[in-house]
Formats: C-alpha cells, structure tokens, sequence
C-alpha cells in the first residue's frame, strides 16, 4: 500500500449520515463505528444486504464488476480510513474482504431468524465486540436507532422495543437511550434463552425475586 499517495484524508461521519457517490469512488477502511448497507440491482428497490464492522473494506464494489447499485449510511458515528492497493496488495485485498464478506452473511441470517429476542441479543453482542471484543464489563455501547434495528432484525419496530423492555425487565439491560445502551456483554452471553415478548417474562422475574 503506498501511503504517500493516500486518495484522501479520513473520512468521518455522524450517525445517520450516508456517504457520497465521490466517497464510493474509492475503498475505505471502517476504523470504528457501523454502517448499513443496501444494494438494489436494476430498478429493484434497495433493501437492506449487510453491515460493515471495524476492520471491514468498503468500496472493493468497484473492482469485480458487480451491476448493484449500493448506499451505505453511518448507523453509528464512523471514521473511515481510505484504502489504496494494487498488485499483490490489491489481491490479498480482494482475498480478505470475500472472508468478511462471508461472516458478514453468515451474521445478517442471525440477525434476521429465530425468536425476534435472540435476534436483539445477536445484535447488542455484535455492536459490543465491534467496539471491544470479548469485553466483559457493563458499559455504554453505541446503536442503531429504532427503524434502523427493525431493518437489519426484520422485525417491527413495536416487537423490538417491546424486547428491550422485557430485557430491562430482567436486568439483562440496565440503561437504553435512542441510540445507546448499557449493558454487561457478560451477562448477555450467558444467556442461552431470553424470554422475550412473552407475559411469563415478568412472571418469571417476580418468582426469582421472591425467592
């Protein structure tokens, strides 16, 4: 990678806020934050294909020759790094993002089958390791808003708060703002089953209080 000839300085971006068609013009690099990206072939309308995570390359579109049209918008506050290779550097490039390519798949199918509250666990999971893997401790983390989440989960966006709240409920969640929630990675994972939706959550809550 020559890095005297850098397309561009980094890019940054508030959340909410889409990038450019000069921005697609070239590979970026996500240093921290999310994006939502959606990809629409001829006069379909554009749906929601995956997310880019820290350490994913956007942008290598341009080079396999692909007919979608793409949009990719900041969920989350982003910085982008920009990304310039050629030769065997364009190569190994191309070889990492077809392996993220790959996990990000298998990760939107979990975020979008199942039980609506495995799904919302998946994703406060994911946000979380994107930021800090493994991290272990309660902390605040950074989201999508409302409609964005019903997006990506496939799921209404009454059905999704009502998770959160049922989460909440059993302490599983300690704080949720519209963009942000706090809550212990650790507790969550070990998790196996969350109630959900469903009125035996606080039931269940009440029985283990009382006893």
């Amino acid at each position: 990678m020559n890095h005297s000839t850098r397309p561009s300085e980094n890019r940054t971006l508030n959340a909410r806020e889409a990038m450019s068609r000069q921005d697609l013009k070239q590979m970026w690099r996500v240093q921290s934050g999310a994006l939502r990206i959606d990809s629409a072939v001829g006069d379909e309308a554009s749906r929601f294909m995956r997310l880019a995570l820290p350490g994913d390359v956007i942008g290598v579109e341009q080079w396999v020759g692909t007919d979608d049209s793409l949009a990719m918008r900041a969920l989350t506050p982003v910085c982008l790094e920009p990304v310039q290779a050629e030769g065997a550097e364009m190569m190994a490039l191309l070889m990492e993002t077809v392996v993220l390519a790959h996990q990000r798949c298998r990760e939107v199918v979990s975020l979008r089958t199942g039980p609506v509250a495995q799904r919302v666990k998946c994703l406060l999971l994911m946000f979380a390791d994107s930021v800090n893997q493994g991290v272990q401790n309660t902390a605040d983390c950074a989201l999508p808003n409302l409609a964005d989440m019903s997006v990506i989960l496939d799921a209404a966006p009454e059905t999704v708060s009502r998770v959160f709240s049922s989460m909440r409920q059993l302490d599983y969640l300690q704080d949720r703002k519209p963009q942000k929630a706090r809550f212990s990675s650790l507790a969550l994972r070990a998790q196996a089953l969350i109630p959900g939706m469903t009125s035996s959550s606080a039931l269940q809550r009440s029985q283990l209080v009382g006893a």
